[in-house]
């Protein structure tokens, strides 16, 4: 029935009631606008699997809140992290490039586009790989802790040192 609402009569558990009644979405005050919000969250989440953008538009919205009260902490206590600002920009791109590009089982070309996922997935972890390198390269990085890279780039050298042999490369 498009243009006509439906009223609907729905039975709640008390926390599921006091789930919604505490729900926080922009313009929805009454219980009605909540539930309208959640439905439209959920199909957003449903038609976001198949389109990057929408699903790009979702991941960043769900980690919104997290990512503006980390920002409020960070300029209350005077501190900033790039390693967390490079991550919370990498996290929704991985997120929703991932839901997007999953195939499903019985989808004919299956294998090759998990092979395709596979490698745009590595193309973006090794981009946030180089980006958390290059904030050791000073020794000291703009970071909560400033030696939280550098503490870690022991490790890292070994590991060069033993692809590198393994690779012979120069």
């Amino acid at each position: 029935m498009p243009g006509k609402s439906v009223s609907l009569s729905v039975r709640l558990s008390p926390e599921e009631a006091a789930f919604l009644a505490a729900y926080k979405s922009p313009g929805a005050t009454t219980l009605s606008e909540k539930l309208r919000a959640v439905i439209s969250e959920a199909r957003k989440r449903r038609a976001g699997s198949e389109n990057y953008a929408e699903c790009l538009a979702f991941v960043e919205e769900l980690l919104a809140p997290s990512l503006h009260r980390l920002r409020e902490t960070e300029t209350a206590a005077g501190l900033h992290s790039e390693l967390l600002l490079n991550f919370a920009h990498w996290l929704p791109d991985v997120v929703a490039y991932s839901m997007v590009n999953v195939p499903d089982a019985d989808e004919p070309d299956a294998a090759e586009r998990l092979a395709n996922l596979e490698a745009a997935i590595a193309d973006r972890i090794f981009v946030l790989i180089e980006q958390v390198l290059r904030l050791g390269v000073t020794g000291e990085s703009p970071c909560y802790d400033p030696t939280i890279i550098t503490k870690r780039m022991p490790a890292i050298i070994k590991l060069n040192d033993i692809i590198k042999m393994s690779y012979d490369l120069e």
